[in-house]
């Protein structure tokens, strides 16, 4: 249920733009963004010990700017993890994912993973947008990256809001790992 929600916010959110997948460009290892998201939050850790697997909700433009990214060994959505439980015969342990506590346990049942994951902040006219990323086996937030809704004036599109949060994420990545290289 939760995941279901999740998608519907990231859908309605997305209402005023192309959600274009596009890749990272070569030149800069950047997103073309016109604004820059605001870090709420960053933890450093040595997050190579941590890339084998990020969750993503079940949306083609996360999941696809998230493999343009070029850093996770895997990324998987929400559909494709519950099945891959299923197949390891762990549907008992893990009977849902639906809220934290499931999450938890696919992550210390299944295998560690990173969760990336949207949010909502705000309300009215101060209505914010926030990519969270959060180690699954602690639950600990160890990014969260914000950009403001703006359907007044800059918009809200690719542009002002979700490039910009993936371009956090890039940074974050840069800052804490020995090994990214910006996909060519």
């Amino acid at each position: 249920m939760k995941s279901t929600w999740l998608s519907l916010i990231v859908v309605l959110a997305c209402g005023c733009t192309s959600m274009k997948v596009v890749p990272v460009d070569s030149t800069t290892g950047y997103f073309p963004a016109r604004a820059k998201a605001t870090v709420v939050s960053s933890k450093s850790i040595d997050l190579d010990q941590h890339k084998q697997l990020i969750l993503v909700p079940n949306n083609d433009f996360l999941s696809g700017e998230l493999k343009n990214i070029g850093y996770f060994d895997e990324v998987m959505t929400f559909d494709d993890m519950q099945k891959a439980i299923i197949q390891a015969n762990l549907g008992e342990q893990i009977p849902s994912m639906a809220e934290m506590i499931g999450i938890n346990n696919a992550a210390k049942r299944y295998k560690p993973f990173l969760w990336f994951h949207v949010k909502p902040r705000g309300q009215g006219t101060d209505q914010h947008i926030q990519f969270i990323l959060t180690d699954a086996t602690t639950l600990e937030d160890l990014l969260v990256a914000e950009t403001t809704l703006d359907y007044m004036w800059s918009g809200v599109n690719d542009q002002n809001n979700w490039y910009p949060m993936m371009n956090a994420l890039i940074d974050y990545i840069r800052a804490n790992s020995k090994t990214y290289h910006t996909p060519k």
